[in-house]
């Protein structure tokens, strides 16, 4: 019997060890958890095991489930194609966190947090580097009087005298017109030929007077033609740069752009050239027949009559200078003496 005792005594003894420790242990545990507050609120268990927290406590289910849910990718939506849209299977058990986001950019799993290294610049100067400038001013005003302008017809649909009133006062008298040098005369020489029908009576009290000046180039005189050509050249800006831009003679010591163009008046010779000057390319007749042209290749200087007569030849070479001694737009002969 006192073995038997003995042996109860153990029994009770170890009945009751198991009880305290456990109490021990939970009087332990609401001093300093094990994990977190929250793992051990969590109680629940399945038959597969007990339910545990995966991803960062996002996730609560069995080891089993979360096995199959990593097997399915992990994460809640396609890495290649940044969608879930086809995802069907556990998506509840797949967080969204992984390497890369759903827009394609590296979470802190894969490099570290995303953190600017420099602060943003205030001024924002990339961006208006970027931006499209604003428009002018004038295109404002622009809508701005087309709109008085249509107020105005609007106003006065039936009187131009009123519209015209109301105008002024909207935007103002306008401004003096620009009045332009327009020259109608053939190569800044004389007017287009008018023949003039006269009496035999007048007619014949003219028999017998001198002609003193041509009539097409009225400042070519007969009696003097290079002294009148040579005066009109001083006198006439338009023919002086007429006459630089297309003199081909020269007689420049040396080669080069400031001799050519300046030679005709730097060299004793080129002045005497230039004052021995009596023709006018005004007071001379073409020869227009395109036969003879064409035949002859007279506008490439390969015609033997008219490839060393100054009326023809190319002008000398210049910066300014022309290649050819007519106007290339309205086909007329430009002012030169030669």
């Amino acid at each position: 019997q006192v073995d038997n005792g003995v042996s109860a005594t153990r029994f009770a003894s170890a009945d009751v060890s198991p009880t305290l420790t456990c109490r021990r242990h939970r009087l332990r545990g609401s001093k300093q958890d094990m994990a977190s507050r929250k793992n051990d609120k969590l109680l629940a268990r399945t038959v597969e095991g007990s339910i545990n927290h995966y991803c960062n406590q996002q996730v609560q289910c069995t080891a089993a489930d979360r096995g199959l849910a990593e097997r399915l990718g992990g994460c809640s939506y396609n890495i290649l194609s940044n969608s879930d849209k086809h995802e069907v299977y556990m998506r509840d058990l797949r967080p969204q966190e992984h390497y890369v986001d759903h827009k394609g950019r590296h979470t802190v799993h894969f490099f570290g947090a995303r953190r600017r290294k420099f602060a943003g610049d205030e001024r924002g100067l990339m961006a208006k580097s970027l931006e499209h400038p604003d428009d002018h001013p004038r295109q404002n005003a622009r809508s701005q009087q087309r709109l008085e302008t249509q107020l105005a017809q609007m106003e006065n649909s039936r009187s131009y005298s009123g519209f015209q009133e109301r105008c002024g006062h909207f935007f103002g008298s306008p401004p003096p017109k620009k009045y332009q040098v327009h020259n109608a005369r053939y190569a800044n020489e004389a007017e287009k030929l008018r023949p003039q029908i006269i009496a035999k009576g007048d007619w014949l009290q003219r028999r017998g007077e001198t002609m003193s000046h041509a009539k097409s180039a009225p400042s070519l005189s007969l009696a003097d033609p290079a002294a009148s050509l040579s005066r009109v050249v001083r006198e006439d800006i338009r023919k002086e740069v007429s006459q630089r831009q297309l003199e081909s003679a020269h007689v420049a010591p040396r080669m080069n752009a400031n001799s050519l163009a300046n030679s005709m008046d730097a060299v004793p010779l080129g002045r005497a050239i230039s004052a021995a000057q009596k023709h006018c390319s005004v007071n001379r007749i073409e020869n227009q027949d395109f036969a003879i042209t064409r035949k002859n290749n007279h506008f490439s200087s390969q015609d033997k009559l008219t490839r060393a007569d100054p009326f023809y030849m190319a002008p000398r070479p210049g910066m300014t200078n022309n290649s050819v001694k007519y106007d290339i737009i309205s086909n007329e002969r430009r002012w030169f003496k030669y």
